[in-house]
């Protein structure tokens, strides 16, 4: 695949059937490190390979390690470039695991895709001969006003979020502005619903340069994140075991009444294969991620602690999955519905 900071490293156990594949994520936040505590994850998929190839007589266990799902660099949103270049073929399960401020299976996230709008218009001077000017200020302006109208008038219940900003307007307060550029992102947790709105924002998009006599441009920014596509199965047999354990954990159904909260390129994984990312708790309810908070947390005994049971889970269900024919269909079964 060609992506320098990504790597595969496998281990073949007897007659290597079924392969089960644990990934690693490892990038840091710029100017804060590991806010997101991608340091527990990488030990987490890596620590969970080595104990389930001592717990596993047949299978193949694989460590694959995924760079830049934080979104900021050529190969940002790796596991989604992995995904559609073949990278899980012949995987029949991936485990995953996210620190954050509670215990949870099957956790939910929202589609995603960025945009970056650019308006061309005509540059004049704004006292002596403002009827020469076109702003293409005006055209960003008048987006974002509409863009904030249309937000009225969308479903409630697939979780629509709407963020952007005017990047550039201008140059100098006497002189129309001949070029504006916004970037927005559009979030939804309906896949489906996600091209609706954004046929709907192009349209305003169109509309405002009309109106404004500019031109413009539209540029996707980076990759298409996906919905999550949930494995019962898989999800209600690693909640008994970490209420085995005595960790308190809601029901998925519990887990999927709350508002997803973001956007991974796990889920784009979860579309291809039976997948599950478990979120372990390392720090109290509410903490704010990417922040000093949860810096703190992800190198706190606590943090250390729930990686153990994480490790331990994760292999535990990868064993299980190594010898129980019942389990496996079950999992194939639940993953093959949503096709």
């Amino acid at each position: 695949m060609n992506i320098p900071t990504a790597f595969k490293a496998e281990k073949v156990l007897g007659n290597g059937v079924p392969s089960i594949a644990f990934l690693a994520e490892y990038d840091a936040l710029p100017g804060i490190g590991h806010a997101c505590g991608h340091n527990l994850i990488a030990s987490s998929a890596v620590y969970s390979a080595i104990r389930s190839a001592e717990k596993i007589k047949n299978g193949t266990i694989t460590v694959f390690g995924t760079p830049d799902e934080e979104g900021s660099g050529e190969w940002a949103g790796s596991k989604i470039i992995m995904a559609e270049k073949g990278a899980f073929k012949g995987i029949d399960l991936v485990l995953g695991s996210h620190p954050g401020d509670r215990w949870s299976v099957g956790e939910q996230s929202l589609a995603d895709l960025d945009y970056e709008i650019t308006f061309r218009g005509k540059a004049a001077h704004e006292a002596a001969n403002p009827d020469n000017g076109r702003s293409a200020l005006d055209a960003a302006i008048l987006t974002y006003t509409a863009v904030n109208m249309m937000r009225q008038h969308v479903r409630r219940d697939v979780n629509f979020v709407m963020h952007g900003i005017i990047k550039e307007g201008g140059t100098a307060s006497n002189v129309t502005p001949e070029k504006a550029v916004l970037t927005y992102g559009i979030r939804t947790s309906d896949i489906d619903y996600h091209k609706i709105v954004v046929d709907r924002f192009m349209k305003i998009v169109e509309g405002c340069a009309s109106a404004t006599e500019t031109t413009y441009k539209v540029k996707e920014i980076g990759l298409m994140y996906s919905t999550t596509k949930i494995n019962k199965t898989l999800s209600n047999n690693i909640r008994e075991r970490l209420l085995a354990k005595g960790i308190e954990c809601p029901t998925l159904e519990e887990t999927l009444s709350r508002i997803p909260e973001g956007s991974t390129d796990f889920a784009n994984v979860s579309q291809v294969v039976p997948a599950l990312e478990v979120q372990f708790k390392i720090a109290k309810e509410g903490t704010p991620w990417h922040s000093r908070e949860s810096l703190e947390a992800a190198k706190s005994n606590e943090a250390k602690e729930a990686l153990k049971t994480m490790i331990e889970v994760l292999s535990d269900t990868a064993e299980e999955f190594s010898i129980n024919p019942e389990f496996r269909n079950g999992v194939k079964k639940d993953f093959l519905k949503g096709k």
